[in-house]
């Protein structure tokens, strides 16, 4: 689990089940099939994983796509696909 900052709150932000089935409601698309180039898709992951991961840790999550999508700059979707990378080398390597 990673956590993002949004409109000067932290928020948890986690690749959990109910994310990849909420981006397939959303999206009518398997989260498998997301292009790295298409920031519409990277973003709605992005809102997804948030959305869920604050449900799950009780955390109230109040921001809908649109508003998500204007509260994040370059620099919060560089950091978060960061972490991301970072969490996946981790676990590849054996040490989560």
């Amino acid at each position: 689990m990673i956590n993002i900052t949004l409109k000067g709150k932290e928020y948890p932000c986690g690749f959990v089940m109910g994310a990849f089935l909420m981006f397939k409601r959303e999206t009518g698309k398997d989260v498998s099939q997301i292009k790295q180039d298409d920031l519409e898709e990277l973003l709605m992951l992005m809102w997804c994983c948030v959305k869920c991961a604050s449900q799950a840790e009780g955390t109230e999550f109040p921001l809908d796509f649109e508003t998500f999508c204007n509260s994040i700059t370059p620099d919060v979707l560089n950091d978060w696909n960061e972490q991301v990378r970072q969490s996946a080398e981790k676990k590849r390597m054996g040490k989560v």
